[in-house]
Protein backbone atom coordinates (compact mmCIF):
# COMPACT_ATOMS: atom_id res chain seq x y z
CA UNK A 1 0.00 0.00 0.00
CA UNK A 2 1.83 3.23 -1.26
CA UNK A 3 -0.07 5.85 0.70
CA UNK A 4 1.48 4.46 4.13
CA UNK A 5 3.18 8.01 5.19
CA UNK A 6 4.64 5.78 8.62
CA UNK A 7 6.59 2.70 8.03
CA UNK A 8 5.76 1.73 11.65
CA UNK A 9 1.39 0.96 13.60
CA UNK A 10 2.85 2.95 16.20
CA UNK A 11 4.52 5.91 14.51
CA UNK A 12 1.31 6.26 12.63
CA UNK A 13 -0.68 6.49 16.45
CA UNK A 14 1.45 8.24 18.02
CA UNK A 15 1.07 11.39 15.52
CA UNK A 16 -2.66 10.84 15.80
CA UNK A 17 -2.39 10.92 19.32
CA UNK A 18 -0.48 14.19 19.23
CA UNK A 19 -2.51 16.20 17.07
CA UNK A 20 -4.68 18.73 18.44
CA UNK A 21 -8.19 18.62 16.95
CA UNK A 22 -10.70 21.26 17.00
CA UNK A 23 -14.30 19.93 15.90
CA UNK A 24 -15.69 20.51 12.77
CA UNK A 25 -18.08 22.46 14.60
CA UNK A 26 -15.73 25.74 14.28
CA UNK A 27 -16.60 25.80 10.66
CA UNK A 28 -19.64 27.99 11.87
CA UNK A 29 -18.85 29.18 15.65
CA UNK A 30 -22.01 31.06 17.00
CA UNK A 31 -21.59 34.45 18.83
CA UNK A 32 -20.98 34.34 22.43
CA UNK A 33 -24.57 36.07 23.55
CA UNK A 34 -23.86 36.31 27.37
CA UNK A 35 -21.20 37.95 29.03
CA UNK A 36 -19.98 37.73 32.82
CA UNK A 37 -19.90 41.09 35.13
CA UNK A 38 -17.35 42.03 37.38
CA UNK A 39 -19.33 40.24 40.39
CA UNK A 40 -19.29 36.67 38.38
CA UNK A 41 -23.01 36.55 37.70
CA UNK A 42 -24.73 36.27 33.90
CA UNK A 43 -27.32 37.98 32.25
CA UNK A 44 -29.06 38.50 29.33
CA UNK A 45 -27.83 41.46 27.26
CA UNK A 46 -30.61 43.52 27.42
CA UNK A 47 -30.27 43.64 31.21
CA UNK A 48 -26.59 45.01 31.60
CA UNK A 49 -25.91 47.82 33.02
CA UNK A 50 -22.45 47.52 34.37
CA UNK A 51 -19.95 50.35 33.49
CA UNK A 52 -18.12 48.95 30.07
CA UNK A 53 -21.13 48.38 28.84
CA UNK A 54 -20.63 49.99 25.17
CA UNK A 55 -17.37 47.98 25.07
CA UNK A 56 -19.34 45.00 25.19
CA UNK A 57 -21.78 45.49 22.51
CA UNK A 58 -18.57 46.37 20.65
CA UNK A 59 -16.87 43.07 21.23
CA UNK A 60 -20.47 41.32 20.32
CA UNK A 61 -20.13 43.21 16.87
CA UNK A 62 -17.30 41.77 16.22
CA UNK A 63 -17.71 37.89 17.05
CA UNK A 64 -20.72 38.39 14.68
CA UNK A 65 -19.07 40.12 11.86
CA UNK A 66 -16.36 36.76 12.37
CA UNK A 67 -18.77 34.65 12.92
CA UNK A 68 -20.90 35.34 9.37
CA UNK A 69 -16.81 35.39 8.06
CA UNK A 70 -16.25 32.18 8.89
CA UNK A 71 -16.69 29.29 6.01
CA UNK A 72 -19.98 27.19 6.16
CA UNK A 73 -19.70 23.59 7.08
CA UNK A 74 -19.39 21.40 4.11
CA UNK A 75 -22.36 19.47 2.97
CA UNK A 76 -21.71 15.66 3.43
CA UNK A 77 -21.37 15.04 -0.14
CA UNK A 78 -18.34 17.46 -0.01
CA UNK A 79 -16.75 15.80 2.93
CA UNK A 80 -17.20 12.50 1.07
CA UNK A 81 -15.69 13.64 -2.42
CA UNK A 82 -12.92 14.85 -0.67
CA UNK A 83 -11.88 11.98 1.71
CA UNK A 84 -12.43 10.28 -1.91
CA UNK A 85 -10.04 11.84 -3.57
CA UNK A 86 -7.30 12.45 -0.77
CA UNK A 87 -7.36 8.04 -0.85
CA UNK A 88 -7.48 8.10 -4.57
CA UNK A 89 -4.60 10.41 -4.45
CA UNK A 90 -2.63 7.91 -2.54
CA UNK A 91 -3.90 4.55 -4.04
CA UNK A 92 -5.54 3.36 -0.98
CA UNK A 93 -7.76 0.41 -1.96
CA UNK A 94 -11.01 1.58 -0.53
CA UNK A 95 -14.96 2.48 -2.39
CA UNK A 96 -15.71 5.26 0.34
CA UNK A 97 -19.60 4.93 1.49
CA UNK A 98 -19.72 7.62 4.29
CA UNK A 99 -17.19 10.23 5.67
CA UNK A 100 -16.87 12.00 8.10
CA UNK A 101 -14.76 15.63 9.10
CA UNK A 102 -13.67 15.19 12.65
CA UNK A 103 -12.09 18.73 12.71
CA UNK A 104 -8.49 20.82 12.20
CA UNK A 105 -5.80 21.05 13.71
CA UNK A 106 -4.31 24.43 14.72
CA UNK A 107 -2.39 23.98 11.45
CA UNK A 108 -5.79 23.64 9.19
CA UNK A 109 -4.82 19.93 8.55
CA UNK A 110 -8.40 18.11 8.29
CA UNK A 111 -8.79 14.91 9.84
CA UNK A 112 -11.42 12.89 8.25
CA UNK A 113 -12.61 9.68 9.05
CA UNK A 114 -14.16 7.31 6.28
CA UNK A 115 -15.93 4.34 5.83
CA UNK A 116 -14.92 1.74 3.27
CA UNK A 117 -17.58 -0.92 1.32
CA UNK A 118 -16.38 -4.31 2.05
CA UNK A 119 -12.65 -3.44 3.92
CA UNK A 120 -11.47 -1.81 6.98
CA UNK A 121 -12.34 2.25 7.38
CA UNK A 122 -9.35 5.11 7.43
CA UNK A 123 -8.41 8.04 9.59
CA UNK A 124 -6.75 10.54 7.06
CA UNK A 125 -5.10 14.00 8.18
CA UNK A 126 -3.98 16.28 5.18
CA UNK A 127 -0.69 16.66 6.87
CA UNK A 128 2.38 16.77 4.45
CA UNK A 129 2.55 13.72 3.14
CA UNK A 130 -1.25 12.85 4.14
CA UNK A 131 -1.26 10.86 7.26
CA UNK A 132 -3.66 7.64 6.58
CA UNK A 133 -4.32 4.84 8.91
CA UNK A 134 -7.04 1.88 8.77
CA UNK A 135 -9.09 1.73 11.86
CA UNK A 136 -8.38 -2.01 12.71
CA UNK A 137 -4.82 -0.76 12.77
CA UNK A 138 -4.95 1.82 14.86
CA UNK A 139 -7.45 0.02 17.39
CA UNK A 140 -5.22 -2.66 17.24
CA UNK A 141 -2.23 -0.85 18.46
CA UNK A 142 -4.21 1.61 21.04
CA UNK A 143 -4.96 -2.25 22.93
CA UNK A 144 -0.85 -3.07 22.63
CA UNK A 145 -0.17 0.58 24.28
CA UNK A 146 -2.84 0.33 26.62
CA UNK A 147 -1.77 -3.14 27.94
CA UNK A 148 1.85 -2.13 27.93
CA UNK A 149 0.88 1.29 29.73
CA UNK A 150 -2.19 1.70 31.10
CA UNK A 151 -2.28 5.32 31.85
CA UNK A 152 -0.79 5.97 28.50
CA UNK A 153 -3.20 8.40 26.83
CA UNK A 154 -4.54 7.22 23.74
CA UNK A 155 -5.24 9.07 20.39
CA UNK A 156 -8.40 8.96 18.84
CA UNK A 157 -10.88 6.06 17.43
CA UNK A 158 -12.55 5.52 14.73
CA UNK A 159 -16.84 5.94 15.66
CA UNK A 160 -19.02 5.50 12.36
CA UNK A 161 -20.98 2.40 12.89
CA UNK A 162 -20.37 1.46 9.64
CA UNK A 163 -16.45 0.74 10.54
CA UNK A 164 -16.96 -1.97 13.54
CA UNK A 165 -16.77 -4.16 10.42
CA UNK A 166 -13.31 -6.12 11.18
CA UNK A 167 -15.39 -9.71 11.42
CA UNK A 168 -17.03 -9.52 7.51
CA UNK A 169 -13.37 -7.89 6.40
CA UNK A 170 -11.30 -10.73 7.80
CA UNK A 171 -13.76 -13.23 6.07
CA UNK A 172 -13.83 -11.47 3.07
CA UNK A 173 -9.87 -11.63 3.05
CA UNK A 174 -10.06 -15.22 4.32
CA UNK A 175 -12.18 -16.38 1.61
CA UNK A 176 -10.15 -14.40 -0.84
CA UNK A 177 -6.69 -15.79 0.36
CA UNK A 178 -8.43 -19.78 -0.08
CA UNK A 179 -8.32 -20.30 3.25
CA UNK A 180 -10.40 -23.61 3.89
CA UNK A 181 -11.72 -23.31 6.89
CA UNK A 182 -14.16 -20.92 8.93
CA UNK A 183 -12.31 -17.87 10.91
CA UNK A 184 -13.42 -17.25 14.49
CA UNK A 185 -10.66 -16.00 15.56
CA UNK A 186 -8.51 -13.01 14.38
CA UNK A 187 -5.30 -10.26 15.10
CA UNK A 188 -3.16 -8.16 13.21
CA UNK A 189 0.48 -9.65 13.52
CA UNK A 190 2.81 -7.31 11.44
CA UNK A 191 3.78 -6.48 8.54
CA UNK A 192 5.68 -7.62 5.69
CA UNK A 193 7.29 -5.47 2.99
CA UNK A 194 4.12 -2.72 2.53
CA UNK A 195 1.14 -4.86 3.34
CA UNK A 196 0.05 -6.02 6.77
CA UNK A 197 0.17 -9.74 8.27
CA UNK A 198 -3.13 -11.46 9.52
CA UNK A 199 -3.51 -14.45 11.20
CA UNK A 200 -7.09 -16.32 11.67
CA UNK A 201 -7.79 -18.88 13.55
CA UNK A 202 -10.59 -21.41 12.68
CA UNK A 203 -12.99 -23.82 14.47
CA UNK A 204 -11.23 -27.09 15.45
CA UNK A 205 -8.42 -27.02 12.24
CA UNK A 206 -5.64 -25.03 11.91
CA UNK A 207 -5.41 -21.52 11.06
CA UNK A 208 -3.41 -19.38 8.99
CA UNK A 209 -0.80 -16.69 7.92
CA UNK A 210 -2.04 -14.22 5.67
CA UNK A 211 -0.89 -11.15 3.91
CA UNK A 212 -1.50 -9.48 0.57
CA UNK A 213 1.46 -10.18 -2.21
CA UNK A 214 2.65 -6.93 -3.45
CA UNK A 215 1.64 -8.43 -7.17
CA UNK A 216 -1.78 -9.72 -6.20
CA UNK A 217 -3.15 -12.04 -4.71
CA UNK A 218 -2.80 -13.91 -1.34
CA UNK A 219 0.28 -15.20 0.28
CA UNK A 220 -1.23 -17.99 2.93
CA UNK A 221 1.05 -20.10 5.85
CA UNK A 222 -0.56 -22.95 7.53
CA UNK A 223 -0.08 -22.51 11.33
CA UNK A 224 1.94 -26.34 10.90
CA UNK A 225 3.93 -25.11 8.59
CA UNK A 226 5.04 -21.79 10.79
CA UNK A 227 5.77 -24.07 13.72
CA UNK A 228 8.39 -25.85 11.95
CA UNK A 229 10.34 -22.23 11.82
CA UNK A 230 9.78 -21.59 14.92
CA UNK A 231 6.44 -19.48 15.08
CA UNK A 232 3.87 -19.64 17.09
CA UNK A 233 0.12 -19.22 15.89
CA UNK A 234 -2.23 -17.75 18.88
CA UNK A 235 -4.97 -19.41 17.82
CA UNK A 236 -4.33 -22.31 16.78
CA UNK A 237 -3.78 -25.63 19.03
CA UNK A 238 -2.10 -28.85 18.64
CA UNK A 239 -5.03 -31.00 18.71
CA UNK A 240 -6.34 -28.76 15.80
CA UNK A 241 -3.29 -29.49 13.82
CA UNK A 242 -3.42 -32.94 14.60
CA UNK A 243 -7.10 -32.74 13.61
CA UNK A 244 -6.89 -31.14 10.24
CA UNK A 245 -3.75 -33.86 9.49
CA UNK A 246 -6.23 -36.73 10.14
CA UNK A 247 -8.47 -35.44 7.30
CA UNK A 248 -5.25 -35.43 5.00
CA UNK A 249 -4.52 -38.66 5.97
CA UNK A 250 -8.06 -40.51 5.37
CA UNK A 251 -8.56 -43.04 2.94
CA UNK A 252 -4.80 -43.32 2.46
CA UNK A 253 -1.99 -45.51 3.82
CA UNK A 254 -1.50 -43.58 6.84
CA UNK A 255 -4.92 -43.50 7.82
CA UNK A 256 -4.40 -46.17 10.06
CA UNK A 257 -2.18 -43.86 12.43
CA UNK A 258 -4.35 -42.90 15.64
CA UNK A 259 -2.16 -39.22 15.28
CA UNK A 260 -0.66 -38.75 19.04
CA UNK A 261 1.55 -35.29 17.28
CA UNK A 262 2.24 -34.12 14.30
CA UNK A 263 4.89 -31.88 12.79
CA UNK A 264 5.76 -30.22 8.75
CA UNK A 265 8.99 -31.48 8.32
CA UNK A 266 9.67 -29.51 4.85
CA UNK A 267 9.21 -29.72 0.90
CA UNK A 268 10.59 -30.33 -2.22
CA UNK A 269 9.40 -30.11 -6.05
CA UNK A 270 7.82 -33.71 -5.25
CA UNK A 271 5.48 -32.50 -1.84
CA UNK A 272 5.02 -31.85 1.80
CA UNK A 273 6.56 -33.95 4.20
CA UNK A 274 4.89 -34.85 7.74
CA UNK A 275 5.80 -36.62 10.59
CA UNK A 276 3.41 -38.28 12.85
CA UNK A 277 3.52 -39.72 16.11
CA UNK A 278 1.28 -42.49 16.46
CA UNK A 279 -0.75 -43.80 19.69
CA UNK A 280 0.22 -47.72 20.05
CA UNK A 281 1.78 -48.00 17.04
CA UNK A 282 5.25 -47.26 14.96
CA UNK A 283 5.31 -43.71 13.43
CA UNK A 284 5.75 -42.68 9.98
CA UNK A 285 6.35 -40.10 7.44
CA UNK A 286 3.83 -39.03 4.70
CA UNK A 287 4.48 -37.18 1.50
CA UNK A 288 1.24 -34.81 0.44
CA UNK A 289 0.75 -32.82 -2.45
CA UNK A 290 -0.26 -29.09 -2.69
CA UNK A 291 -3.97 -30.42 -2.45
CA UNK A 292 -2.49 -32.18 0.70
CA UNK A 293 -3.55 -35.83 -0.98
CA UNK A 294 -1.30 -38.19 0.04
CA UNK A 295 1.16 -39.60 -1.81
CA UNK A 296 3.68 -41.97 -0.28
CA UNK A 297 3.92 -43.79 3.43
CA UNK A 298 6.95 -44.16 5.06
CA UNK A 299 7.46 -45.93 8.68
CA UNK A 300 9.45 -44.39 10.50
CA UNK A 301 11.72 -47.58 10.78
CA UNK A 302 12.64 -47.34 7.00
CA UNK A 303 12.86 -43.16 6.83
CA UNK A 304 16.11 -42.07 8.41
CA UNK A 305 17.29 -40.64 4.98
CA UNK A 306 14.28 -38.48 5.04
CA UNK A 307 14.58 -35.02 6.30
CA UNK A 308 16.70 -36.51 9.28
CA UNK A 309 14.09 -39.31 9.90
CA UNK A 310 11.50 -39.28 12.72
CA UNK A 311 11.99 -37.37 15.73
CA UNK A 312 8.74 -38.01 17.52
CA UNK A 313 8.78 -41.52 17.95
CA UNK A 314 11.09 -42.48 20.54
CA UNK A 315 14.20 -44.94 19.39
CA UNK A 316 13.35 -44.43 15.80
CA UNK A 317 16.82 -44.64 13.33
CA UNK A 318 18.11 -41.62 12.86
CA UNK A 319 19.54 -40.16 9.48
CA UNK A 320 21.86 -37.01 9.00
CA UNK A 321 19.74 -34.06 9.09
CA UNK A 322 19.08 -33.25 5.35
CA UNK A 323 15.88 -31.18 3.79
CA UNK A 324 13.19 -33.47 3.22
CA UNK A 325 13.59 -35.88 0.13
CA UNK A 326 12.16 -38.60 -1.74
Amino acid sequence: MSYRSKSQALCVAASLALLTIAPASAFAAPAMQEQRSQAGDVRPNAERVQPGRLQNREQQGRRRQQAAAAPAAPSPEEVLAEAQGILTANSVRCQPTEAKLLGVTAEQQKFFEVACANDFGFMLVTTDPVTIVDCYENDTTQARQKAANPEVVLGPKCSLPANANYDTVIANMAREAAVPCAVNEYALIGRKGENFVYEVGCEGVEGYRINRKAGGGWEVDSCLTLASANVTCNYTTKDEQIATVKTWFAGSDAAACDIADVRFMGSNPNGGFYEAKCNGTDGLIARLNNEHVVQQVYPCAEAAQIGGGCKLTDGAPQGSNVPAQD
